[in-house]
């Protein structure tokens, strides 16, 4: 088992925040230019836009060191880790499918296949993602010097520019798990992951990666508003959002004593558990909320503080006390330890 380091728990807990505030703006950028909350929302959600690529270089820094001598070793591992990340994930994708049974006019077989193809949930594409990354990590780990890094980098921005053109100009709409769940498109972070976790550096400024990083951010924030105006449609996933990741994350990685704090350490500990129930606690405290305080407009920014706090704080206290009463054999099974 790698080694636990207590700044990467902080990162964990870093991007699980950021995954909840993303979902938590559902309705804001569609709401148009008349509306305060279009602009609220695309200052909100690009600057959370860090999350998935952060989860995914951490896992390639951790995976780094790992080495596979013979064939047994590479399928000792695979057989660890897939069950670990998958298990976890097709119970709660039974729980997503029955609600979706009671709830909603869908057939069973429609929910299945969704469950097969990791989409009983949105968020659920980054376990395919992560299995892929298992599958191919003998492979990638040959791109982990610099010119394997540049050559990650053009692909990812080559797969984005595909997706970007079959999306946006032949009007072909992929699902989620096509465009955000092929390790092509995020291909760049993990083996950014592996780069660093070896122990290699890359010698940019903390000023310059600071400049970098508001730069990027702006420039996501435009192409999404630009987005939204030339094709009615915005999306997670753009050059200047990679860009803005890969900054945000070199700097974190850089500074490994920026942010000391237990809770974001705790945070990231549960961090897995968190992802995988979020969107059920998501739904119920968004509905609650609208009825409790329904003078605050849904991606008004009170309201994506207000909710992303409630459904952080209620996913963390839910699986804490679950770990209380279940044996831990269970609170693996579930994703909760």
């Amino acid at each position: 088992m790698a080694e636990r380091i207590d700044y990467f728990d902080v990162l964990r807990g870093l991007a699980i925040i950021a995954v909840i505030a993303i979902h938590v703006s559902r309705t804001g950028i569609q709401a148009g230019e008349d509306s305060i909350n279009f602009y609220v929302a695309i200052l909100w959600k690009n600057i959370w836009s860090y999350a998935v690529p952060l989860f995914i270089s951490i896992s390639g820094y951790f995976l780094a060191k790992k080495s596979f001598y013979l064939w047994h070793d590479y399928f000792t591992f695979l057989g660890k880790q897939i069950p670990r990340v998958y298990l976890p994930m097709f119970f709660w994708s039974l729980a997503f499918l029955s609600l979706a049974m009671m709830n909603s006019n869908t057939t069973f077989t429609y929910e299945l296949i969704k469950l097969i193809t990791f989409q009983s949930a949105g968020p659920y594409y980054f376990i395919a993602l992560i299995i892929q990354y298992y599958l191919l990590l003998p492979l990638l780990k040959k791109f982990a010097n610099i010119e394997g890094l540049i050559i990650s980098i053009v692909i990812s921005c080559l797969t984005v520019g595909v997706i970007f053109i079959t999306r946006y100009f032949i009007g072909i709409e992929l699902p989620l798990i096509i465009f955000a769940g092929n390790f092509l498109t995020w291909g760049m972070f993990f083996v950014l992951g592996l780069y660093l976790g070896l122990g290699k550096q890359i010698n940019i400024s903390n000023i310059v990666l600071i400049s970098f990083i508001v730069v990027f951010y702006l420039l996501s924030c435009v192409e999404t508003y630009l987005l939204v105006n030339w094709f009615h449609k915005p999306t997670a996933i753009k050059f200047s959002s990679l860009f803005y990741a890969l900054s945000m994350i070199l700097y974190l990685f850089k500074n490994k004593d920026l942010i000391r704090t237990n809770v974001l350490k705790e945070l990231g500990r549960l961090s897995f558990g968190i992802y995988l129930v979020h969107m059920l606690v998501l739904d119920l405290e968004s509905r609650a909320l609208h009825k409790l305080i329904p003078m605050f407009d849904q991606d008004s920014l009170i309201h994506l503080v207000l909710l992303s706090a409630l459904v952080v704080a209620t996913c963390a206290i839910a699986i804490r006390v679950t770990n209380k009463m279940l044996s831990s054999k269970v609170s693996i099974l579930i994703g909760f330890k």
